[in-house]
């Protein structure tokens, strides 16, 4: 099982690197890091599922043609990641000749716990009685190639649920079972810790950055800081807190634990920076979260509305309140979706 973490682990985190390269290139944010990069990747891929998942499931498509339409799009965002070779080569270079600044007591104390947590999730895994809906919905795409005509819980052929079928995060790990020959059940609860884990975490570094860009220590204790949040200060499973330590592949634990922090760090960005490409991540950011639950469908206009409504009142500037409606754009007309689907 070792090879099969290593081999998801380098598909994932190379091919959104190499992603986030792209994307990066063409927003023009630059000097931005590799950690950046994979968080860019791994939202624009989560977003380009949402954009062919919607239209294929409606469609009754099957889930191999699925495959196939997404791997190649995925693909060809990383190929064009290549291209920047000279951008990876500067961030490594760069990265080469600071490393010795992140070696503070901070840093150093949130690898350890971070460690503690893949190892603890590991050997300690604590599994969801929603795993028999959600899981076995993986299962039922690869055993039918149906991507929701089938009901998970008792296989029969039915009408698609309403209330999850804009939102079918299990998909994703689903297409990570195709790919790499695990089943569905193993890549959820097995592998998919040693991937959404450390991409939350560096969603808090880069978030640790904007916070505090000139100390380093105080960089460093916050990302300690947020670890211990997310592994003691839980209280209960349900909460977004707890869903990183104990379920990281539940689709409610991927957006309290990486869609809402990097609607924060976008936010951050856009309200201290400005600019399209803040924006733009945003709405990138935003249309992510739909894949993972119908609740960031709703969430994330609230968020992002409450944000820079404030914004808006403080700087005194129509703008910023027409830029946060662009960028939960995509979420408002997913949202009116919903309400057709449902009524």
């Amino acid at each position: 099982m070792r090879f099969e973490i290593l081999l998801t682990a380098l598909l994932f985190f190379g091919g959104t690197c190499l992603t986030g390269y792209a994307v990066r290139r063409l927003l023009k944010l630059k000097k931005e890091g590799i950690v950046c990069s994979i968080v860019v990747g791994a939202l624009c891929w989560w977003a380009l599922m949402e954009l062919i998942l919607v239209p294929m499931t409606m469609k009754l498509a099957s889930f191999s043609s699925f495959v196939v339409v997404y791997s190649a799009a995925a693909m060809l965002f990383a190929l064009a990641g290549l291209f920047c070779w000279r951008d990876i080569l500067d961030d490594l270079k760069t990265f080469a000749e600071n490393w010795k600044q992140y070696l503070t007591l901070g840093h150093l104390a949130a690898l350890l716990l971070i460690v503690f947590e893949l190892w603890f999730l590991h050997h300690h895994m604590y599994l969801e009685w929603d795993d028999t809906y959600y899981v076995n919905l993986a299962n039922v795409a690869i055993s039918s190639d149906r991507i929701y005509w089938v009901y998970p819980e008792t296989g029969t052929l039915v009408d698609f649920d309403k209330r999850y079928v804009l939102s079918l995060w299990p998909i994703f790990y689903a297409w990570l079972s195709k790919l790499t020959g695990v089943a569905a059940t193993v890549m959820a609860h097995t592998i998919m810790p040693w991937l959404m884990i450390p991409l939350a975490y560096m969603v808090y570094i880069l978030i640790g950055k904007r916070l505090f860009e000139d100390n380093v220590q105080l960089q460093g204790m916050f990302l300690a800081f947020a670890v211990l949040v997310h592994l003691y200060m839980s209280g209960e499973h349900t909460t977004g807190l707890s869903f990183l330590t104990i379920t990281p592949w539940v689709g409610k634990g991927i957006l309290a634990a990486i869609i809402l922090p990097a609607l924060f760090y976008w936010l951050l960005r856009a309200m201290r920076d400005g600019g399209a490409r803040n924006w733009i991540m945003l709405g990138v950011t935003g249309l992510g979260g739909c894949l993972t639950s119908s609740m960031g469908i709703m969430l994330t206009p609230l968020f992002v509305g409450i944000a820079v409504f404030l914004l808006t009142l403080q700087k005194r500037q129509i703008r910023y309140l027409a830029y946060g409606i662009l960028s939960c754009l995509p979420c408002i007309l997913l949202g009116l979706y919903y309400i057709r689907l449902t009524h």
